[in-house]
């Protein structure tokens, strides 16, 4: 009897030679980070002024894409502008001040702040023009005065013209952008303005500078904060948690090499050093979320409807406008606001 030939065994497949290990490996290691990076793009609405500063250190120095993340910075000019860009969906966090955060608030709830990010003790200015002859605060009275509605600004001439013994009824309140105050001052249109920077400095510096500054009231300080859609906020948690940390790593290297911060601070705005001396002493850059902010953002639910700027109704719960989770999970210690 004839026997078949035993069958062949199956054969093993080859095993892939160390180099061609070596290169899958290269290239996956090459691809991860742009992966990570399309997964986890954000754009963020912010302001173009010298408080945005730690946006620009971390996007300059790579801070953004250590942590794989995409960033595109929209420049805009005032919080107002920002959150309308959040609220549109042109943008997925945006930059503010917080008053214009609590002036949404009455009208819509998903606003929240998820850091501070910057505060400023002088960026606000209060501008008299030259030629209108007034050189004390007093004298506003019966006055136009500009006025940028919804904003800090606003805030602080009301509640400054009300420290004074000036009833805000009795100032003609002449509503402006920012961008037109110094040519407003100019023209004479108005005789006086609370403004931020850069405005500030152009209508007191300059061989036709039109304008002298007041001393304002009080010791506002303004906070310049990261605001997000709390609707949104779940899903972008681990997102802001890395943008965070690249902001603080940004804040760290403003404190420890502020002549290199400031050299990006004008690149970016295309600003002459004599303007960055002016402001610099001004601003604090830190992460935090503290009882102060609480506190202004209280007044400032209180001054909106004492002066009728809101509708009459309920208050917001200032509480609701304070995402923390995102900063405790990085930097506990900064947050303070028992939230």
């Amino acid at each position: 009897m004839t026997r078949s030939p035993p069958a062949p065994a199956p054969r093993r497949p080859a095993a892939p030679c160390r180099a061609t290990v070596a290169l899958a490996l290269a290239v996956l290691a090459w691809l991860a980070p742009s992966l990570a990076r399309a997964a986890d793009t954000l754009r963020i609405a912010a302001s173009r002024a010298p408080v945005s500063l730690p946006l620009y250190v971390a996007q300059q120095r790579g801070y953004f894409e250590d942590e794989h993340l995409d960033v595109t910075i929209i420049d805009c000019i005032r919080g107002t502008r920002c959150l309308r860009m959040l609220l549109d969906d042109k943008a997925d966090l945006a930059t503010s001040s917080e008053m214009p955060v609590v002036l949404q608030a009455f009208a819509h709830g998903d606003v929240t702040i998820v850091a501070t990010m910057a505060q400023a003790s002088d960026n606000l200015k209060l501008i008299v023009r030259k030629a209108s002859g007034v050189t004390r605060g007093e004298q506003l009275d019966g006055r136009k005065v500009g006025v940028i509605a919804g904003t800090a600004s606003q805030y602080l001439l009301e509640t400054h013209l009300l420290t004074v013994g000036v009833d805000p009824q009795h100032v003609t309140m002449v509503p402006l952008e920012a961008e037109e105050t110094v040519a407003a001052l100019q023209s004479g249109r108005i005789d006086a303005v609370a403004v931020w920077e850069p405005y500030g400095y152009a209508a007191l510096h300059g061989p036709d500078a039109v304008g002298n500054r007041l001393p304002l009231a009080g010791g506002y300080i303004e906070s310049y904060n990261l605001v997000g859609r709390r609707s949104q906020l779940p899903r972008q948690d681990d997102a802001l948690a890395r943008l965070l940390r690249a902001i603080d790593r940004a804040e760290q290297f403003i404190r420890a090499d502020p002549a290199a911060a400031q050299a990006i601070l004008r690149e970016q705005l295309k600003l002459d050093q004599h303007f960055v001396d002016w402001v610099w002493g001004g601003l604090g850059f830190r992460l935090s979320l503290d009882q102060a902010l609480l506190t202004t953002m209280e007044g400032e639910v209180r001054w909106a409807q004492r002066e009728g700027h809101v509708p009459e109704g309920a208050r917001p719960n200032v509480l609701t406008l304070i995402h923390p989770g995102s900063l405790k999970s990085i930097k506990p210690a900064a947050v303070g606001t028992g939230g």
